[in-house]
């Protein structure tokens, strides 16, 4: 446990996660939007006490309770006894719980404590979370009077809905994540450091990826596709940034293409990789499930040209009339990608002028913090 000195507002927001899964920008998006006179304290359940996570998170207080798988199954009484004892402490008058563990298990605490007047703010990351009958019946009968549901777009807040947990459509908020459109253009490299920092060989143009290697976001589909760009434009290369447990197998997918070793680039995962952004001249997303996302905004954020699927909630990034392509399609990603690296100088800057207003009119930090504070206060 981990707390700054002095004196302790009397607000407390309390922001309970299952683990650290290393995005932890989006711990401070929701963190900064409340004011200073709030004490802010961060719970992770599972996984030990990491420095490198109290050096970025921008809590008064981190916890880790290092719960083990077991204590996280069953009625997790163990789980449910340590978030009580910290709910009874900190005095939140807000409580953020990330995914289905860390909503029911606050859920359980506060009616441990009797507290009625608390209400627990479920974000849910993803499409498809709620559907099963256990969790449609814990969710109609268990949460719905202490607990109201945040969707990171309007896709997810539709699939809450869905669910049959019995919510009124203002009990559930679409939030899709923002972005600190300074403070991220000013943490960039420069296209040459970025470049030189993936071993990009020099003159050639560069397809960008950065994502999960998980068979959501569908690199197979994403490196097929850049196969057949790579034909037609032998100076071109893809690189991927991120990891996962499909690395071994996209590995080996290339191989079987036959293509130069220089031509797909497997950097790995990256500390707050949009900082290599600027080495790309496309970003491409080729997922077939999405909650929302936020690697587009920042790719808009950075002005670069987007290939995207048109699923989950990658749609609400984009202006009505985008043209996105079938999620799965190879010939027709390819086909994007390839009219991408083509574009006219003009045609690029008003495409990626108008990307960069579309973030600022629609998914600055400041529309979050304004929506976020909106629905829970």
């Amino acid at each position: 446990m981990v707390a700054k000195a002095g004196f302790r507002p009397a607000k407390g927001v309390l922001q309970i996660r299952y683990r650290d899964d290393t995005l932890r920008i989006t711990y401070n998006q929701y963190l900064d939007a409340f004011t200073d006179d709030y004490y802010k304290v961060v719970v992770f359940m599972a996984g030990p006490d990491r420095p490198e996570i109290r050096e970025t998170v921008s809590a008064d207080e981190i916890i880790f309770l290092d719960l083990s798988r077991k204590q996280l199954q069953g009625l997790r009484r163990a789980a449910r006894r340590r978030i009580a004892r910290i709910i009874k402490r900190v005095k939140p008058s807000v409580i953020l719980a990330h995914r289905w563990k860390s909503t029911t298990i606050a859920v359980a605490a506060l009616k441990t404590l009797e507290l009625r007047d608390v209400k627990v703010f479920s974000v849910v990351h993803a499409l498809g979370q709620l559907q099963s009958m256990s969790r449609r019946l814990v969710g109609r009968f268990f949460l719905k009077k202490q607990c109201r549901f945040i969707g990171v777009s309007e896709a997810v807040r539709r699939d809450v809905l869905a669910a049959g947990f019995g919510f009124a459509p203002e009990d559930v908020l679409a939030l899709p994540n923002g972005v600190a459109i300074d403070k991220t253009r000013a943490s960039l490299f420069s296209r040459e450091k970025a470049r030189r920092l993936l071993k990009i060989p020099s003159g050639v143009k560069v397809v960008g990826h950065i994502g999960r290697l998980v068979r959501a976001k569908d690199q197979k589909t994403l490196i097929l596709s850049f196969a057949e760009v790579y034909k037609k434009l032998p100076d071109s290369c893809l690189v991927i940034i991120g990891a996962g447990y499909l690395a071994d197998a996209l590995r080996s997918q290339v191989k079987a293409l036959s293509l130069p070793e220089s031509a797909i680039i497997f950097a790995g995962a990256q500390d707050n990789a949009v900082r290599f952004m600027p080495a790309f001249d496309v970003f491409a997303l080729t997922s077939i499930a999405e909650g929302f996302p936020r690697v587009l905004l920042e790719a808009m954020v950075c002005k670069i040209p987007l290939v995207a699927t048109g699923s989950g909630g990658i749609p609400e990034v984009f202006a009505a009339e985008a043209k996105l392509c079938q999620a799965g399609d190879v010939a027709g990603i390819a086909r994007s990608l390839f009219e991408a690296l083509q574009l006219d100088p003009a045609t690029r800057q008003k495409q990626v002028d108008a990307g960069f207003q579309r973030v600022v009119e629609n998914f600055s930090s400041e529309i979050f913090r304004q929506r976020l504070l909106g629905f829970v206060q």
